[in-house]
């Protein structure tokens, strides 16, 4: 072994090429043309102020931002070949025939800007714009036949003296490459030559000038060739022979590293001395060897240009792979550091490389994978060190590992596992776990020996682990647990099955670990542990707050006490020395690594927290959890795009503002409010991390609150209503880094019908509707007022008729009383008048009757006596005159009238009309005058001879 390094050293000097060893690197990650819809060659990289990716593409300029890609073509449609981003974030860009800036406009939206219009019309036709670079306040863009210098508005045009070949900035210098004067220096307003550059450079062609330590440059050239620049003047490379690479590109990795695009050996690292100390080329998982550009960001880690696609190099991160066969990939299913080499047991045999310790405790890789003789033709499960010694569980027996050979001990039954049987420094015994049931090894002066087959339940036992009381527990994937007890000879044991029945949540799926010094099995259902009083299985009260039931596959401790641990998709720890949420531990998962471990057969070997060995199906993974959870994360979200969509989307905004310069708007877009949804896209530009990042967002005046965290970079609203919103985004990596709140205010119009001036016309129309309605209702009320006191006045009118009737019936009825009253007083005053009429007859009948009797002498006195009652009874006829007075006054003066109109009527005769209006028939007044009805009728004759009555004219009638 010392000797082949030897040779390949000699080799190295011979050839100028270094032996080079196995530094991990993480995986890759590939972009094809599907990804970034761009051509097939990208001739620069570039980065700007908040991390978002840019490069010159065949189809135009591509940006990235972790999350999306969007390509921007230049007017003229053709490639473009160099870019430059100034401290504001301008993209110049230099096309075939085209020269001019990106820059957004005032809604972040990328526009191009041309240059050609400044330029002399002599100088406007030229071809592909190579390289541009920036020195004060000038940018410079170079084509063959010219570079122009563009100076705040102004372009200058300068002038090779046979063809440019290079332009590019180091150390706040500008230099270019003219054809017949070599290197030369921008300065003064002028192109100054580089002492000793043409002589040095000849024919050969620079293709970047690179920084290094104490303010020298370097100057690289396509074919493999370093000349350092001091001052102004080149000297000689340091090595002359090197190998013969076309490196069309370079970028400064460190203060000591350069990174150097290569046509057929990938990307390859150079050290200060421009040895290659480490390439990354297709069989580390590049697309392809050639590549065409190569760019360092800001976070230490590699962009590559190669054909058809785009590759970034995680460089600096902490988690790297470990390829023992890069020409057959291998699965790795454990791994162990033992005498200064790292041994990894693979699907195909074990695989060793030696490593140093740096003082930072990280492990280096100090040469290439090699195959431990004997240890190929089958899976390599399991390599242990035990007694200080190696055994490796091989798929073909046991082999005890010495330097880079293994040594049989057993062989024809595949072996899983090794557990000594006892706790002491040196083990006299091991138990294997084969395909087929236990076998124990024996061991002595440094070496093992088979000691058979033990008899007992022949079963596979993958999984084995010892208690205080000897018990030994096995795992079986399907059937459950084995408790087994060996003998007192050691040469067979006894086996108990514990199931479901027995506690476990399941038959299959358990896993026998010791951690912290517990007996633990790994379930479907969390961590459980085995309860001897009751004989039962159940879920450990101590492991319970670190897992739960979640399902767990595989644990394993490390040197300080954490628990790394498996689900079924993702890797963890339980890390004690990181408090967390009112706990004194925290659980810190692996994004990146998820489904990226050796399912089925994981494997985790925590050397010590900066050396962290995974089984995957690639190899072996190494993490550096010391580096991974102390690296510092200034964690940013930025929001790429805001659309509007309707029948036709709009672009609010385009991705490309800073956040300063988002939040200084004096605006606040204004939509229709046909715009009723709205497609937000965001993303946190830390490559290679995109796994590890979720994001919560929130719309003010929709969301009630901030969203659950989300890995999904973009969000859609629908049905929004008029009125303000206001957009928040947040992002947090899987450390609990959360970046600041990132915002975006929007405003959605009202309708038509809901804008001020409707508002204002429905409040005049309402005012108008009002006066209209109070008018309407006050006519309506005064018509009906109207028809009310017209009722009304019916109402009074028939009320008042009613009432006159009423009075006038009341009147009627009372006159009729009256007129009965008084016809009824007539009737016994006329009666009383005819008693009395007839009296006053009878007496003159019995005066006249005395009258003759008065010559009677006999009866003398008593007629005497009989004449004086008479002539008494004669006085009271004089009533009469009171009878008349009293028929006046019932009569109106009925007698009194007719006297006025006929004095000529007698006494008699007026008698007779007051008769006739007592309503006495001619008979009855002869029996009151006591006459005949003869002399009535001759005296009424007479009454309307004198009243001048007509004969038509009833006398009665006239009378009453």
């Amino acid at each position: 072994m010392p000797v082949l390094l030897l040779v390949v050293f000699l080799i190295s000097l011979l050839t100028g090429r270094s032996a080079e060893a196995q530094s991990p690197v993480s995986k890759p990650l590939i972009y094809t043309k599907a990804d970034f819809h761009g051509g097939s060659h990208t001739w620069d990289i570039k980065q700007d102020s908040r991390g978002v990716m840019y490069f010159a593409n065949s189809s135009g300029l591509l940006t990235f931002n972790g999350s999306f890609w969007k390509s921007y073509s230049l007017p003229n449609g053709t490639l473009l070949r160099s870019i430059y981003i100034d401290p504001d974030d301008r993209i110049y860009a230099g096309g075939q025939g085209e020269v001019g800036y990106f820059e957004p406009d005032r809604n972040g939206v990328l526009r191009f800007t041309s240059l050609k219009d400044k330029i002399p019309d002599r100088y406007t036709h030229f071809a592909d714009v190579w390289n541009i670079a920036s020195h004060g306040e000038s940018v410079f863009f170079r084509t063959e036949r010219y570079i122009f210098q563009l100076t705040h508005h102004s372009i200058e045009v300068h002038l090779p003296a046979d063809e440019w070949q290079f332009l590019g900035e180091a150390g706040n210098r500008v230099f270019a490459q003219d054809k017949n004067n070599g290197l030369l220096e921008f300065s003064a307003g002028r192109w100054q030559p580089v002492s000793d550059s043409q002589s040095l450079l000849g024919s050969r062609i620079v293709s970047d000038i690179i920084p290094m330590k104490q303010n020298g440059l370097l100057a690289a050239t396509l074919d493999n060739r370093y000349f350092p620049v001091h001052d102004r003047a080149m000297r000689p490379p340091a090595q002359k022979q090197r190998e013969s690479l076309y490196t069309p590109s370079f970028s400064k990795l460190t203060d000591s590293l350069i990174v150097a695009a290569t046509s057929t050996r990938g990307c390859v690292i150079l050290d200060k001395d421009q040895q290659v100390i480490q390439q990354i080329a297709a069989s580390d998982g590049l697309q392809g060897n050639n590549v065409s550009s190569v760019f360092v960001d800001r976070n230490s880690d590699i962009w590559v240009g190669i054909d058809n696609g785009i590759c970034f190099i995680n460089y600096n991160s902490p988690v790297k792979y470990l390829r023992p066969n890069k020409v057959n990939d291998v699965e790795g299913f454990s791994s162990v550091i033992f005498n200064n080499s790292l041994y990894i047991s693979t699907s195909n045999g074990l695989y060793a490389a030696p490593v140093t310790v740096q003082a930072s405790g990280l492990l280096n890789i100090a040469g290439d994978f090699s195959l431990v003789r004997n240890s190929d033709y089958g899976e390599a499960r399991k390599i242990e060190e035990v007694n200080q010694q190696l055994l490796l569980a091989h798929n073909n027996g046991i082999y005890q590992v010495k330097g880079m050979e293994a040594v049989p001990v057993s062989l024809g039954t595949g072996t899983w596992t090794l557990l000594p049987t006892t706790a002491g420094f040196l083990a006299p015994t091991i138990l294997a776990g084969t395909y087929k049931g236990l076998e124990l090894l024996s061991y002595s002066g440094g070496s093992f020996r088979s000691g058979g087959r033990l008899a007992g339940l022949q079963d596979s036992f993958r999984f084995l682990q010892r208690d205080s009381q000897q018990n030994i527990w096995a795992s079986h994937p399907y059937r459950g647990i084995y408790k087994m007890v060996l003998a007192p000879d050691n040469k067979s044991y006894s086996t108990t099955l514990y199931t479901s029945r027995d506690g476990l949540p399941s038959d299959i799926n358990n896993y026998v670990f010791r951690i912290r010094n517990r007996i633990v099995f790994a379930t479907i259902k969390g961590v459980y542990e085995y309860d001897p009083k009751q004989n039962r299985f159940a879920r450990s009260a101590y492991f319970e707050p670190f897992f739960g039931e979640t399902e767990i596959r595989y644990m394993a401790e490390d040197p300080e006490g954490n628990i790394w641990f498996t689900n079924r998709e993702k890797i963890g720890v339980v890390d004690f020395s990181k408090p967390g949420d009112g706990k004194d531990f925290s659980i810190t998962y692996f994004p990146e690594l998820t489904d990226t471990f050796l399912r089925g057969f994981e494997n985790i070997y925590p050397y010590n927290r900066r050396n962290i060995f995974i089984g995957s199906e690639r190899g072996v993974i190494h993490l550096d959890y010391g580096r991974y959870v102390a690296k510092p994360v200034n964690l940013k979200v930025i929001l790429t795009e805001v659309r509007a969509i309707s029948q036709q989307d709009t672009v609010l905004y385009g991705g490309h503002l800073s956040q300063n310069r988002l939040n200084g708007r004096s605006e606040i877009p204004a939509l229709p409010s046909a715009y009723k949804a709205f497609h937000f896209e965001f993303s946190a530009p830390v490559y290679g991390m995109q796994g590890n990042l979720e994001y919560s967002y929130r719309l003010v005046g929709y969301d009630p609150e901030w969203s659950s965290w989300s890995t999904r970079p973009e969000k859609d609203y629908t049905n929004l209503s008029d009125g303000d919103y206001v957009f928040k985004i947040k992002a947090r990596d899987n450390l609990g880094n959360e970046s600041p709140a990132v915002t975006y205010e929007i405003r959605i119009l009202p309708p038509w019908y809901k804008t001020v001036w409707a508002q204002m016309m429905y409040a005049l129309l309402a005012g108008a509707l009002a006066y209209l309605f109070v008018r309407w209702q006050q006519n309506k009320d005064r018509r009906r007022q109207l028809r009310f006191d017209e009722e009304q006045k019916r109402m009074q009118y028939i009320y008042e008729l009613e009432l006159e009737k009423s009075e006038k019936e009341i009147i009627k009825l009372q006159n009729e009383k009256l007129e009965n009253e008084v016809l009824l007083k007539k009737k016994e005053l006329a009666n009383t008048s005819l008693h009395l009429a007839g009296n006053v007859s009878t007496l003159e009948k019995i005066k006249y009757e005395l009258n003759k009797l008065t010559t009677d002498a006999d009866h003398q006195e008593n007629l005497r006596r009989i004449t004086a009652l008479l002539r008494s009874a004669e006085k009271n006829n004089e009533g009469w005159e009171q009878f008349e007075a009293h028929f006046d006054e019932l009569n109106n003066g009925f007698l009194n009238y007719l006297r006025e109109i006929c004095p000529a009527l007698s006494r008699a005769e007026l008698r007779i009309c007051a008769y006739l209006r007592l309503n006495l028939s001619s008979k009855e007044i002869a029996q009151q005058l006591n006459i005949t009805a003869r002399g009535v009728e001759i005296h009424r004759y007479r009454i309307r001879k004198k009243l001048g009555l007509d004969t038509s004219v009833s006398l009665a009638e006239y009378l009453v």
